[in-house]
């Protein structure tokens, strides 16, 4: 890695002095937290004071690309934001490919720490190692795509990678994204885009021509042409490639397990949106991340009525189920029409979809009315309100208003028991599948450390219902393949976090690894790779090892911020039964939850609430907080 001793750098960015320091990343710092999402937590853990207002100057708001990204491995494409969440009030953190985070590192730098609040709107143009601050009032009244292409035509680069935000972060809607391409590529989940426009920082441009080190390209080249076959030659790979995150929409159907309006029904009355019509009518392409053989995402375009001409790039489950099974939509147009319209202003499409059906519910119930609403009718499946929505809350009126505060925020406004009628983990809405009859993955989203979120533990493969001989070979233990059952469901979901902490921290895409399939990347091969780019020895039990202790801090940034058992709860409506099925008559049982969550506390290594043991902290080298601030100093 000496090659070229001023790349692998983090930059420390004062907004408000427009100071600079540059640093290696420390060695020790790479060993134990690898890149990525995990660096990022060691800074964050170490730089924000609990309790502070994450709106506040004081929140910082960090960058980290992955230790593999931009260096040819298999879908290595990814970059993590971190932050304290203004959605949730605790960790806030996403990860989005595409082509900044690559971009980013051939410009000098791993990772950007950017602390205060510059005190007017500026964007930041990073090239080859040079860091300026540049004046972005030209830019306020300028939508996602608008800012994309007025940057680059400033710049007279059309190669120039940018991350931005839109009309919702600079108005500091707490669900706000941080974007990074015409569609689809975004840190979507708790609030990064609102902390960014708090900054009075509007985008990030940077342009490298230089190479990403790498200690043993032959190693290297070997492992990245063992991956890509190992990656294209499964079955998951060819649906993937086919249909993205779509699938789900046929999938869930076909299981019973739509959370059809808002969770109150599991088998909906209706044929329902099929993604080969999708794919028939509307789409004309296919695009990927760098260096992605997935190329998961859909290039579509309105071709006939009063949205022709509409195109866009993406469209994922997260948009498409929730208005579809959650808002009771039955229009493809509709829902291209939402995610465009997102993407333009900078929302987060699960935050925003699952806020309308939220609505539409308490509308339904006359708990809220036209007059909360600026006069829209919030009936099921209505195209007005779902748009409606979306334009309140980016100019911050009416219900928009309201909820552009975030979801425990507007709860405490609206009142009437309103979080009964919201399927949520620690104020995050957890998507639109139903998960009563998979217990596996509902714990891993109530335990999860950002809220109710898939990415982060859930047991994917617990749909496969492998059988216990094969779930052993995978992650060292049989677990049962009914997933109706808790027994055995607790190690999984810890073997999952660990899993998914290190994919984030590498830098690759989880479509690639064993959260998506049972045939794709693990611990072993991102190890091989690791070690073959920075020089760090890994095995694969190792690398896993480090999962568990960015995972740990995690937990430990929660704890401070006041999180413990009784926030790790099930969502008051997966009391109720399903109703239809295949599955007709599951719920969570709680006696029986409480059980799982205590075996997963014990694998976890945590106390009966939640709170990391001082002999788990001390076998992850997490016991010593003087000496992670000074790893992660600034």
């Amino acid at each position: 890695m000496g090659e070229q001793r001023d790349m692998n750098q983090i930059a420390v960015i004062d907004l408000a002095t427009r100071e600079t320091k540059i640093r290696p990343v420390p060695e020790k710092l790479r060993e134990r937290f690898l890149g990525g999402r995990g660096i990022n937590m060691a800074f964050l853990y170490s730089l924000v004071e609990p309790k502070i207002d994450p709106l506040g100057s004081e929140n910082p708001l960090i960058f980290g690309a992955g230790a593999l990204t931009g260096t040819g491995e298999v879908t290595a494409a990814r970059l993590n934001i971190s932050a304290k969440s203004p959605e949730t009030g605790i960790l806030g953190d996403g990860s989005m490919g595409g082509f900044f985070g690559p971009e980013l590192r051939k410009a000098g730098f791993d990772h950007l720490v950017l602390l205060n609040k510059s005190d007017k709107p500026i964007y930041l143009l990073i090239q080859d190692g040079k860091i300026e601050f540049r004046d972005a009032s030209h830019l306020e009244d300028l939508d996602i795509h608008q800012t994309l292409g007025t940057l680059r035509q400033e710049l007279n680069d059309r190669d120039v990678q940018i991350v931005c935000i839109g009309p919702a972060g600079r108005k500091l809607v707490a669900f706000a994204c941080v974007c990074g391409g015409y569609g689809g590529n975004a840190v979507g989940r708790t609030g990064m885009g609102a902390v960014m426009g708090s900054k009075n920082l509007w985008a990030v441009v940077v342009r490298g021509k230089r190479s990403i080190p790498c200690a043993d390209t032959e190693r290297l080249l070997r492992a990245v042409k063992k991956h890509y076959k190992q990656v294209t030659g499964t079955k998951g790979f060819h649906a993937t490639s086919i249909y993205g995150t779509l699938i789900r929409l046929n999938n869930s159907r076909l299981l019973g397990l739509e959370g059809g309006k808002n969770f109150q029904v599991n088998v909906r009355d209706t044929d329902g949106l099929d993604i080969d019509d999708f794919l028939n009518q509307y789409e004309i392409g296919k695009k990927a991340c760098f260096g992605c053989p997935i190329h998961c995402k859909h290039v579509w375009r309105i071709k006939t009525g009063d949205l022709a001409g509409l195109t866009g790039i993406g469209l994922e489950f997260n948009a498409a189920g929730a208005l579809h099974f959650m808002a009771e939509c039955e229009d493809w147009e509709t829902i291209m029409a939402f995610y465009d319209r997102c993407n333009r202003y900078g929302l987060d499409v699960a935050s925003a979809s699952a806020y309308i059906a939220i609505l539409m519910e308490l509308y339904d119930r006359k708990i809220i009315s036209k007059k909360d609403t600026g006069g829209i009718e919030y009936n099921w499946g209505s195209r007005d309100a779902i748009l409606g929505f979306l334009d309140q809350t980016a100019k911050r009126e009416h219900i928009g208003d309201l909820m552009a505060r975030g979801l425990l925020k507007a709860a405490e406004t609206i009142g009437h028991d309103m979080m009964k009628y919201v399927v949520h983990s620690k104020g995050l809405t957890i998507e639109a599948r139903d998960l009563r009859a998979h217990k596996g993955q509902l714990l891993g989203e109530v335990v999860s450390s950002r809220g109710g979120d898939h990415l982060r533990g859930r047991f994917t493969m617990e749909d496969f219902h492998l059988p216990p001989k094969v779930t052993e070979a995978i992650m060292g233990r049989p677990v049962p393949p009914d997933p109706r059952s808790y027994e055995g469901k607790a190690w999984p979901t810890v073997w999952t976090e660990r899993l998914c902490a290190v994919v984030d921290s590498v830098g690759i895409c989880k479509f690639a690894s064993k959260w998506m399939s049972p045939g794709l990347l693990g611990f072993e091969e991102m190890a091989e790779s690791f070690e073959a780019v920075t020089a760090i020895p890994k095995t694969g039990q190792e690398i896993m090892s480090d999962g568990e202790r960015i995972y740990t801090l995690e937990k430990l940034f929660n704890v401070r911020e006041g999180i413990s058992r009784k926030d790790d709860k099930v969502p008051d409506r997966y009391h109720e039964p399903l109703k239809y099925g295949p599955y007709q008559g599951e719920s969570i049982d709680e006696r029986e939850f409480q059980g799982m969550l205590n075996e997963y506390y014990d694998l976890s290594g945590l106390d009966e609430e939640g709170k990391p043991l001082a002999e788990t902290l001390k076998r992850l080298e997490l016991d010593k907080e003087d000496e992670l601030r000074s790893m992660a100093s600034v």
